[in-house]
Protein backbone atom coordinates (compact mmCIF):
# COMPACT_ATOMS: atom_id res chain seq x y z
CA UNK A 1 0.00 0.00 0.00
CA UNK A 2 2.81 2.39 0.92
CA UNK A 3 4.71 1.46 -2.26
CA UNK A 4 1.64 2.24 -4.34
CA UNK A 5 1.38 5.71 -2.74
CA UNK A 6 5.06 6.41 -3.46
CA UNK A 7 4.69 5.33 -7.10
CA UNK A 8 1.57 7.48 -7.53
CA UNK A 9 3.31 10.50 -5.98
CA UNK A 10 6.37 10.02 -8.22
CA UNK A 11 4.14 9.79 -11.31
CA UNK A 12 2.37 12.99 -10.27
CA UNK A 13 5.67 14.84 -9.79
CA UNK A 14 6.94 13.63 -13.19
CA UNK A 15 3.66 14.70 -14.82
CA UNK A 16 3.86 18.22 -13.39
CA UNK A 17 7.56 18.51 -14.25
CA UNK A 18 6.89 17.51 -17.87
CA UNK A 19 4.01 20.00 -18.29
CA UNK A 20 6.31 23.00 -17.98
CA UNK A 21 3.70 25.69 -18.72
CA UNK A 22 6.53 27.94 -19.90
CA UNK A 23 8.03 28.15 -16.41
CA UNK A 24 11.51 27.02 -15.47
CA UNK A 25 11.68 23.64 -13.73
CA UNK A 26 12.65 25.23 -10.39
CA UNK A 27 9.51 27.39 -10.42
CA UNK A 28 7.31 24.34 -11.15
CA UNK A 29 8.90 22.52 -8.21
CA UNK A 30 8.21 25.53 -5.99
CA UNK A 31 4.52 25.48 -7.01
CA UNK A 32 4.28 21.75 -6.23
CA UNK A 33 5.87 22.27 -2.80
CA UNK A 34 3.47 25.13 -2.02
CA UNK A 35 0.47 23.04 -3.08
CA UNK A 36 1.60 20.13 -0.89
CA UNK A 37 2.16 22.41 2.12
CA UNK A 38 -1.29 23.98 1.68
CA UNK A 39 -2.96 20.58 1.44
CA UNK A 40 -1.28 19.45 4.65
CA UNK A 41 -2.28 22.63 6.47
CA UNK A 42 -5.97 22.36 5.57
CA UNK A 43 -6.23 18.60 6.07
CA UNK A 44 -8.68 17.45 8.79
CA UNK A 45 -6.31 14.67 9.89
CA UNK A 46 -4.57 17.06 12.29
CA UNK A 47 -7.66 16.89 14.54
CA UNK A 48 -7.93 13.10 14.46
CA UNK A 49 -5.75 12.44 17.53
CA UNK A 50 -7.65 11.79 20.75
CA UNK A 51 -10.17 9.39 22.26
CA UNK A 52 -13.44 8.28 20.66
CA UNK A 53 -16.29 6.43 22.27
CA UNK A 54 -19.56 4.79 21.28
CA UNK A 55 -21.70 1.66 21.28
CA UNK A 56 -22.05 -0.25 18.02
CA UNK A 57 -24.62 -2.98 17.27
CA UNK A 58 -23.81 -6.67 17.67
CA UNK A 59 -25.66 -9.76 16.50
CA UNK A 60 -25.60 -11.74 19.74
CA UNK A 61 -25.43 -9.10 22.49
CA UNK A 62 -26.98 -5.73 23.39
CA UNK A 63 -24.05 -3.97 21.73
CA UNK A 64 -20.31 -3.42 21.84
CA UNK A 65 -19.05 -0.50 23.89
CA UNK A 66 -15.92 0.81 22.18
CA UNK A 67 -13.22 3.25 23.19
CA UNK A 68 -10.56 4.09 20.61
CA UNK A 69 -7.55 6.26 21.39
CA UNK A 70 -5.53 7.51 18.42
CA UNK A 71 -2.10 8.79 19.45
CA UNK A 72 -0.01 11.40 17.64
CA UNK A 73 2.72 8.79 17.07
CA UNK A 74 0.16 7.03 14.81
CA UNK A 75 -0.56 4.18 17.19
CA UNK A 76 -3.94 3.23 18.63
CA UNK A 77 -5.51 1.42 21.57
CA UNK A 78 -8.98 -0.03 21.07
CA UNK A 79 -10.99 -1.40 23.99
CA UNK A 80 -14.17 -3.32 23.20
CA UNK A 81 -16.61 -4.53 25.81
CA UNK A 82 -19.43 -6.79 24.76
CA UNK A 83 -22.44 -5.79 26.84
CA UNK A 84 -24.27 -8.54 28.75
CA UNK A 85 -21.14 -10.73 28.78
CA UNK A 86 -18.99 -11.54 31.81
CA UNK A 87 -15.80 -12.18 29.82
CA UNK A 88 -16.46 -9.89 26.91
CA UNK A 89 -13.71 -7.28 27.22
CA UNK A 90 -10.91 -7.05 24.65
CA UNK A 91 -8.02 -4.67 24.07
CA UNK A 92 -6.17 -4.26 20.77
CA UNK A 93 -3.20 -2.10 19.87
CA UNK A 94 -1.55 -1.30 16.59
CA UNK A 95 -0.73 1.28 13.94
CA UNK A 96 -2.81 4.00 12.30
CA UNK A 97 -2.29 4.79 8.60
CA UNK A 98 -3.94 7.71 6.82
CA UNK A 99 -5.40 6.26 3.62
CA UNK A 100 -6.34 9.80 2.56
CA UNK A 101 -7.56 12.94 4.32
CA UNK A 102 -10.96 11.32 5.03
CA UNK A 103 -10.11 7.68 5.88
CA UNK A 104 -7.84 6.00 8.43
CA UNK A 105 -6.75 2.37 8.53
CA UNK A 106 -6.17 0.61 11.85
CA UNK A 107 -3.94 -2.47 11.73
CA UNK A 108 -3.75 -4.48 14.94
CA UNK A 109 -0.85 -6.70 15.98
CA UNK A 110 -2.48 -9.70 14.26
CA UNK A 111 -2.60 -7.81 10.96
CA UNK A 112 -6.36 -7.30 10.97
CA UNK A 113 -7.32 -4.04 9.26
CA UNK A 114 -10.29 -1.84 10.09
CA UNK A 115 -11.25 1.40 8.34
CA UNK A 116 -12.92 4.54 9.65
CA UNK A 117 -14.15 7.62 7.81
CA UNK A 118 -13.30 10.91 9.52
CA UNK A 119 -16.49 12.90 10.05
CA UNK A 120 -16.45 16.25 11.93
CA UNK A 121 -15.41 15.25 15.45
CA UNK A 122 -16.28 11.61 15.03
CA UNK A 123 -15.24 8.55 13.04
CA UNK A 124 -17.54 6.03 11.34
CA UNK A 125 -16.75 2.41 10.56
CA UNK A 126 -16.30 2.20 6.77
CA UNK A 127 -14.67 0.40 3.89
CA UNK A 128 -11.17 1.37 2.59
CA UNK A 129 -12.67 4.09 0.34
CA UNK A 130 -14.63 5.67 3.23
CA UNK A 131 -18.02 4.31 2.18
CA UNK A 132 -20.37 3.39 4.99
CA UNK A 133 -22.14 0.06 4.44
CA UNK A 134 -25.64 1.40 5.13
CA UNK A 135 -25.90 5.19 5.20
CA UNK A 136 -29.25 5.02 7.04
CA UNK A 137 -27.56 3.30 9.98
CA UNK A 138 -24.19 5.13 9.82
CA UNK A 139 -24.80 6.79 13.19
CA UNK A 140 -24.99 3.32 14.78
CA UNK A 141 -21.35 2.71 13.77
CA UNK A 142 -20.07 6.12 14.84
CA UNK A 143 -17.56 6.82 17.60
CA UNK A 144 -17.62 10.39 18.92
CA UNK A 145 -14.59 12.26 20.16
CA UNK A 146 -14.62 12.83 23.91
Amino acid sequence: MKTLKIIALAALVIFFASCGNGQPADENQSNINTLTENQQTTSPVTDIYGTYQGVIPAANTAGISMQLTINSDETFILTREYQDRKRGSFKDQGRVVFVNDRVIELTDKKGIKTYYRINNGSIILSDPEGNVADADFASHYQLKKI
